[in-house]
């Protein structure tokens, strides 16, 4: 039995903390013993959710005060860096507590914003993976706060995961060296497969795009080729689904241009959602608009749900969708290419039940959390031996390896 430890970056219940949830959950079921460090920050009621979430899952966890290695451009000076560093300094004194106490094997750093990890391998030498969901500056406009620190961490770690060749090639230079395994995601697809979501003749076409509310994410764009739609293609018989929270700043520029247009009737707003699949089960089409999408969870829940995805031909969601075959792509920002491929769709609907059919099968097949935990598991054995060769004196291949 393995003791793995859990560095999660964030309470809030995205696709990073249900996908480490749902894999340690699922080693739990084969045998493994899962624990889970959180941070302190994050509303009462996310932490509440998530404390019944991991009770019932039988998952050890605590909550720390720790923080990111990152900052935003808008940062100023150097106080705010000074502090985290200061005060993951004392945090490490905690964790390597309940490390020893806990026995732990592994530790493994859910997130890139993070290197205390890293830092606590050494401290109770202990091997670490660590597993890369994001790209920092491309998707969240984040910076380092130390690349020296970073390069120190990753020369502490022992494996890095990248979510998506997309990711693992964004950060090419700073993992230069270091051994790397790319990974796509695991699901507990139970949760997320809709049986007979296809409707065959629906008389409104729901189209749904879920997610961060943020530029990167291009909400504004699906909003667009809707009006595009309305007042070009003149289809009236659509309706946009627009779920998630995030920049307020981002949002009241949807909602202005939703009046500007006239379409208030073709969209709807709705507020950020942990359960989505009676939503999933009333849409038709899914979009996937972002602009650098790291991988592509919601992709996939679309697909088990049996919605038709449009998604950009960019980045993480490339990798999933195969154009025409499971799904379609649009050239990414291009609203009209956008408009085009929904009105195909939707022109061409008796076409689209085949489609949706191979894009569940796919996933199922692809994206099993059963099949996803056992190569995980793989990978934490050769991490353990590569350690204590390493440990040893001995070298150890370093590269980029694939694994489908």
């Amino acid at each position: 039995m393995l003791h793995i430890l859990y560095i999660i970056h964030s309470i809030t219940l995205y696709g990073a903390s249900r996908s480490v949830i749902e894999l340690a959950s699922e080693l739990e079921k084969q045998g493994q013993k899962a624990f889970f460090f959180l941070p302190c920050e994050g509303r009462i009621e996310e932490r509440q959710s998530l404390k019944r979430i991991l009770k019932d899952a039988g998952i050890s966890y605590m909550f720390l005060y720790y923080y990111p290695s990152v900052h935003t451009a808008q940062e100023k000076g150097r106080y705010p860096r000074k502090f985290r560093m200061r005060e993951n300094k004392k945090c490490l004194q905690r964790m390597e507590e309940y490390a020893r106490l806990w026995e732990i094997d592994i530790i493994h750093t859910n997130c890139f914003t993070h290197t205390i990890g890293a830092q606590l391998s050494n401290i109770v030498e202990k091997p670490h993976v660590w597993h890369i969901r994001e790209a920092l500056k491309n998707d969240f406009a984040m910076l380092y706060d130390s690349k020296r620190l970073y390069r120190t961490a990753i020369g502490k770690t022992t494996r890095v995961i990248c979510i998506s060749e997309y990711i693992a090639q964004t950060h090419r230079k700073m993992l230069s060296g270091s051994q790397v395994t790319v990974l796509h995601n695991g699901f507990d697809i139970h949760k997320y497969i809709i049986d007979n979501g296809f409707q065959r003749a629906p008389e409104l076409f729901t189209l749904l795009i879920c997610g961060s509310i943020r530029e990167e994410k291009g909400q504004f764009d699906a909003v667009r080729a809707v009006e595009n739609l309305v007042h070009h293609y003149q289809v009236k018989n659509i309706r946009l689904k627009l779920v998630g929270d995030g920049s307020k700043e981002y949002m009241e520029g949807i909602k202005s241009y939703i009046k500007r247009k006239k379409i208030e009737s073709f969209v709807e707003i709705l507020p950020f959602q942990l359960e989505l699949k009676s939503i999933r089960k009333e849409a038709d089409v899914a979009l996937m608009c972002s602009k650098n999408e790291a991988f592509g969870r919601v992709t996939i829940e679309s697909m088990l749900s049996e919605n038709v995805v449009i998604g950009t031909n960019f980045a993480g969601t490339k990798e999933i969708i195969e154009d025409g075959v499971n799904g379609y792509l649009y050239e990414v920002g291009n609203i009209e290419d956008l408009s085009r491929k929904i009105y195909h769709v939707i022109s061409h609907w008796n076409e689209q039940e085949k489609l949706v059919n191979r894009a569940k099968e796919s996933a199922q097949a692809k994206y099993d959390i059963g099949r996803y935990a056992k190569k995980m598991l793989e990978i934490y054995e050769e991490v353990r031996k590569d350690y204590f060769q390493k440990e040893e004196g001995h070298s150890y291949y370093a590269g980029l390896r694939g694994l489908d």
